[in-house]
């Protein structure tokens, strides 16, 4: 069913409703939505409204509101993916692919190996980019927020700040601690920290583990930077003690 982000404070909770914009001119275009159809009006904070198109106006679309909800979609866990800057397009893919897992937010990071540099005009337009992919992903996964890319930090100033708000799960090539293990007990509030091409330097780590972050293997083998990070995410995400029945964090 397609989804809709739109402001809670725009929906009303019955009756007709206008989808204009960006969004109706999706709708009405390039989906080509017609009478009958039904859609999903999603407030980013886990609210829904189930809606039937009542016209396609070309460039909008008028809607019936028929019902609403709390999002089923979320975890009950707060985790924030602290990926390394990866080289090319790679953090789009990582992007897309945790927003669909459940990831609450993405946050680049630079750490010594990185071969990617964002300069200030560089940073905006990726960040803009990033948050996009974001939304199209939320919409297509069936997700409740749309989850936000935040702007890049140095490893060291993310993992103090990190520390000091939830649990960090560090992933490292040199750890012993297997994954599944590792992330028992975990509170609702994780930061998930995965190296670059290069990994992470010794001393990067020394940290983590100084900050009380669990140091986590995903295996014997070494495994690309975006495959580390969806492989983590997934195990999370898969993991039965993670899934909730009719959930939606705060």
């Amino acid at each position: 069913m397609t989804r809709f982000f739109i402001s809670q404070s725009q929906i009303p909770s019955l009756g007709e409703f206008c989808l204009d914009g960006e969004n109706g001119r999706h709708g009405a275009k390039v989906l080509r939505l017609r009478p009958g159809e039904e859609v999903v009006l999603c407030d980013g904070e886990c609210g829904e409204w189930l809606c039937t198109v009542k016209e396609n106006q070309g460039e909008r679309l008028l809607l019936l509101i028929t019902g609403s909800a709390k999002s089923k979609a979320e975890p009950d866990m707060h985790i924030t993916l602290c990926q390394c800057l990866p080289k090319g397009d790679k953090l789009e893919t990582v992007t897309q692919k945790a927003v669909e897992l459940g990831a609450y937010e993405i946050w680049p990071v630079v750490s010594r190996y990185c071969v990617t540099k964002w300069d200030a005009k560089t940073e905006a337009r990726k960040l803009a980019r990033l948050q996009k992919i974001s939304l199209e992903a939320a919409m297509q996964s069936g997700r409740g927020i749309v989850p936000k890319v935040l702007a890049p930090a140095a490893l060291e100033d993310a993992l103090r700040s990190a520390s000091a708000r939830g649990d960090l799960a560090f992933l490292y090539e040199k750890a012993t601690r297997p994954f599944y293990e590792g992330i028992r007990g975990l509170s609702s509030r994780v930061f998930v920290f995965v190296g670059p091409e290069g990994g992470f330097a010794p001393e990067e780590a020394a940290l983590a583990q100084e900050l009380g972050a669990r140091m986590l293997s995903l295996g014997p083998r070494i495994l690309r930077t975006e495959t580390a990070a969806i492989a983590a995410l997934s195990g999370i995400a898969l993991d039965p003690m993670f899934v909730p029945e009719g959930y939606c964090a705060d």
